[in-house]
């Protein structure tokens, strides 16, 4: 039993924590994101460092076990943010842990002031759409690959805030 979680959101000197739940989040679901864990694996300190400095990046922890995390950029050109990097540890799933990420970063965007909340989801990762439909999200009819040279696609959802 994990326990009741509770929601941070990380600094810049809270690289260490950030990198390993990244890195156990794209060994886990390789397939719902556009990086890789080779990629993830050769960055450098100072490279997580300023990931963080660029982003509000929330972590969900309960029992002292990091379980999850998800990340919010600056989306100035439609005056919104940008979901990112939603993940949620194998073990906490289906425990409401994803729901507090979710309204952690939607409450980061609202504070901020922004008009809506984007997010890219991976074709076929129908729990991630169910969640995101949850909590307001709609289709924008937007597609493509999850990255350059990427066969697989993803497809673009929204909120409005």
């Amino acid at each position: 039993m994990l326990g009741e979680a509770g929601i941070r959101r990380l600094t810049a000197e809270d690289w260490a924590g950030f990198r390993d739940i990244r890195l156990r989040a794209l060994a886990d679901a390789p397939s719902a994101f556009g990086s890789t864990l080779a990629w993830a694996q050769a960055r450098t300190e100072q490279d997580w460092r300023r990931l963080l400095a660029q982003r509000a990046q929330f972590l969900a922890s309960a029992g002292g076990v990091d379980i999850g995390t998800v990340g919010g950029l600056d989306d100035v050109e439609r005056d919104g943010a940008h979901l990112i990097s939603m993940w949620v540890a194998p073990e906490a799933r289906g425990t409401g842990v994803s729901g507090l990420l979710m309204r952690a970063v939607i409450a980061w965007a609202a504070e901020a002031g922004y008009r809506a909340v984007w997010l890219e989801v991976s074709d076929g990762n129908t729990a991630a759409e169910r969640l995101y439909l949850r909590h307001g999200f709609v289709r924008t009819g937007v597609h493509g690959p999850i990255a350059e040279g990427d066969p697989r696609l993803e497809f673009e959802m929204v909120r409005r805030l």
